[in-house]
């Protein structure tokens, strides 16, 4: 499954990006052709995707933590006092030791729902592979996630994580569809069924923990009538 170079000259070969190249092509250059330029790129790789994510989600939980720390001093405190006798230099290691399986969890959720996301395209019709779709969507994720942690510990400031938002879902658009080569309307029924079938699991998670509360209410009920 091949991509068609959509900016270089014919016989030119690709180009290859950097981290912070790509990174800044995925935000600055929003367009289905910058994404099929990345994903031309000789060393997009599933590897440098899971590297970006990890790195970014890492940064971004150290960056929240020192965010907090500066502009809520008061927050610190609180949990000082709740921690008793711990040590403040025992807390931070904690924290800091915490970092990696934070991250690690958080690719683990990546993967999952990109392997979904390419589940649905593939039935319609995608001509992508996973890692493409990994890669692609990756490209601007790791550093939109850094920037959406920043702005939004940031009081005043944080209210721009909303366009940012908004910005993302049409960078996961650009995304999608460079890494299926699938039509809008494909595209669009990906993200739809995507939602849906979150919905769904979602609200059978919900009436799962509520199921024992319900049944305790109506032995309750029952016995009251």
């Amino acid at each position: 499954m091949t991509l068609s170079p959509s900016a270089h000259p014919p016989g030119e070969a690709p180009a290859t990006y950097t981290w912070f190249a790509a990174w800044r092509a995925a935000l600055t250059r929003p367009s289905v052709a910058t994404y099929t330029d990345l994903l031309l790129d000789p060393r997009a790789s599933l590897g440098r995707a899971v590297a970006w994510l990890f790195v970014s989600t890492l940064l971004a939980y150290l960056m929240g933590l020192a965010l907090q720390t500066l502009l809520f001093p008061s927050v610190l405190g609180e949990i000082l006092r709740e921690a008793g006798d711990v040590a403040p230099g025992v807390l931070l290691a904690f924290s800091l030791a915490c970092t990696p399986f934070v991250a690690a969890s958080a690719i683990a959720t990546y993967l999952a729902g990109f392997g979904l996301v390419h589940f649905i395209a593939s039935a319609l019709g995608s001509q992508g592979s996973y890692t493409q779709v990994v890669y692609a969507h990756a490209a601007y994720l790791a550093p939109l996630g850094m920037l959406t942690t920043v702005l939004g510990m940031i009081p005043l400031i944080n209210c721009l994580t909303l366009p940012l938002a908004l910005y993302s879902f049409g960078l996961q658009l650009m995304a999608l569809k460079a890494s299926t080569r699938l039509s809008w309307g494909r595209v669009l029924a990906v993200l739809g069924i995507l939602a849906l079938l979150v919905t769904l699991l979602a609200v059978v998670l919900t009436l799962g923990l509520l199921a024992p509360e319900v049944e305790r209410w109506m032995q309750t009920s029952g016995r009251a009538l």
